[in-house]
């Protein structure tokens, strides 16, 4: 996965957020939804939470509800 090759994984960005691992999973395949941990994936990625997930945002970088 992209994250292993940016040196990191699920279990750190949670770690860093002091959330679950299953929480940033969750998220990163949109059963969960979290402005804070797409952010904090992207940026491991660097790209933005926009360009990593553009189904989930609107055209003005909002998130969708």
């Amino acid at each position: 996965m992209k994250l292993r090759l940016a040196g990191t994984s699920f279990a750190d960005i949670a770690r860093n957020l002091g959330v679950t691992r299953t929480s940033v999973s969750s998220c990163s395949i949109g059963r969960g939804r979290s402005h804070r941990i797409q952010s904090a994936i992207a940026k491991a990625l660097s790209t933005t939470p926009q360009e990593l997930f553009p189904e989930r945002y609107e055209k003005d970088h909002l998130m969708k509800s």
